[in-house]
């Protein structure tokens, strides 16, 4: 590939990838989210469950230094993606009563901790959004 060939290719993946995000138009319509406490922002808030990060020190070095539900101090990876992607903002918790109107457009997190593939995992802690598997 001579230096013709490689200078095209990066100026069209610079274009691609580079130029939306600088004009603030996200790489991607929307980000759904689907998981555990690894990338749960706040679904467990909103339920009965004894599985929560909404007290200190979780989110204590977070945007607002105030605990959100994630289960971790700061930034979870889905929102350095979100960032990442061009998003100006994080997807919410589904739950979440900021989850409306044009919020919910740009994507959700369903993400809840001790969720599981199995309606069983989910019971084990009270209650958490169960993900059943559906015979295909």
């Amino acid at each position: 590939m001579g230096f013709g060939s490689s200078f095209w290719a990066a100026y069209f993946l610079l274009h691609v990838l580079v130029a939306p995000v600088a004009r603030g138009d996200p790489l991607v319509p929307s980000l759904i989210i689907f998981g555990d406490s690894v990338v749960d922002v706040g679904n467990n808030n909103n339920l009965t469950t004894l599985i929560k990060a909404n007290f200190l020190p979780y989110g204590r070095d977070f945007v607002n230094h105030r605990p959100t539900g994630r289960f971790c101090n700061g930034k979870l990876a889905t929102d350095f993606t979100a960032e990442y992607l061009g998003f100006t903002t994080y997807p919410p918790a589904y739950l979440s009563p900021d989850a409306t109107g044009r919020s919910i457009l740009t994507g959700a997190n369903f993400a809840s901790a001790a969720s599981g593939l199995f309606d069983g995992t989910a019971q084990l802690y009270v209650r958490a959004m169960p993900f059943p598997l559906y015979p295909m």
